[in-house]
């Protein structure tokens, strides 16, 4: 038997929360990635909601861990690499003429503080037509002791797509 690294006992939590906001019927998962990079050595969990009375704009929260992350604690390495995780949050829709409107709820609601970066994108698909996205990086390492954090992420995440739809 292994000890599970820290990414794998925050995804646990992580997952939970999401999974309990679905179960109460407060958000419907439309989507999750549990994906293990070979070439990089790298991990990443991604699990994207909707309202279920609102298909108009979703949000996908990702958790990852480079190699040097999942090294530092498996090798208990003392080189100043940090064990731990990076989170990101990116809210897509597809309703431009409600664009400014979205943008601003989600500045109000998750802010641009120093310890995120915000990217505004536009993606143009011949299949799927144009989709508007924010995308939040939370820059900065999240490790164990953050674990409340993660477990509020998913419902601040639903709150936010409830404050959308008005």
């Amino acid at each position: 038997m292994f000890d599970p690294t820290a990414f794998e006992n925050m995804k646990t939590v992580f997952e939970g929360a999401a999974y309990e906001l679905d179960l109460r019927g407060e958000a419907s998962i439309t989507g999750r990635k549990d994906l293990v990079d070979l070439a990089e050595m790298s991990r990443e969990y991604r699990i994207t909601l909707q309202l279920p009375e609102w298909q108009e704009a979703s949000v996908t929260i990702c958790l990852s861990a480079s190699l040097g992350q999942l090294a530092a604690e498996i090798l208990d390495l003392a080189s100043g690499a940090k064990a731990g995780a990076s989170a990101a949050v990116t809210f897509s829709w597809k309703n431009r003429d409600r664009s400014a409107d979205y943008k601003q709820i989600i500045f109000s609601a998750w802010g641009n503080g120093n310890r995120r970066r915000i990217e505004e994108r536009t993606v143009r698909s011949s299949r799927s037509g144009v989709t508007e996205e924010v995308a939040i990086d939370f820059a900065r390492l999240i490790t164990e002791d953050l674990m409340d954090d993660l477990l509020k992420m998913p419902a601040d995440a639903v709150k936010t797509l409830r404050r959308m739809r008005v």
